[in-house]
C-alpha cells in the first residue's frame, strides 16, 4: 500500500500542475487588437481620397465652369475624396479590429 501511494503521489502532482492556461484578460486583448488595427490600417486611404477627389473635382470643374471652376471643383472632391476614403479605412480598421480581438481572446 505503502509503494502505491509512492507511485501515485507524483501523478496526483504532475496533474495538479498541469492546469489548463487562462485566455487573456479583455483589457490585453483590447491593447493589443488596437495596436494591430492602428498599423494595419492607417490614414493613407484617406490621404489617397482626397488627391484623388480634388483631381477628379477639378477637371469636372473645369469642364463643367470653365477656369474659374478648377478650384472649386478641387475644393469639393479633394473634401469628397477624403469623406470616401476615411470611411473605407474606418471600415478596415473595425474588421482588423475584431479579427485581432478574436483571435487574441482565443489564444
Amino acid at each position: 500500500m505503502k509503494r502505491a501511494a509512492l507511485l501515485v503521489l507524483p501523478m496526483l502532482a504532475a496533474l495538479i500542475a498541469a492546469q489548463p492556461a487562462e485566455a487573456k484578460s479583455k483589457a490585453f486583448c483590447r491593447d493589443y487588437a488596437e495596436r494591430v488595427a492602428n498599423h494595419k490600417a492607417n490614414g493613407k486611404d484617406v490621404v489617397a481620397g482626397a488627391v484623388v477627389g480634388a483631381v477628379g473635382g477639378a477637371i469636372i470643374g473645369s469642364l463643367v465652369g470653365g477656369k474659374h471652376s478648377v478650384g472649386k471643383g478641387a475644393l469639393i472632391g479633394g473634401v469628397g475624396g477624403a469623406v470616401v476614403g476615411g470611411a473605407g479605412t474606418n471600415h478596415k480598421w473595425r474588421k482588423v479590429y475584431n479579427r485581432a480581438y478574436a483571435d487574441c481572446r482565443a489564444s
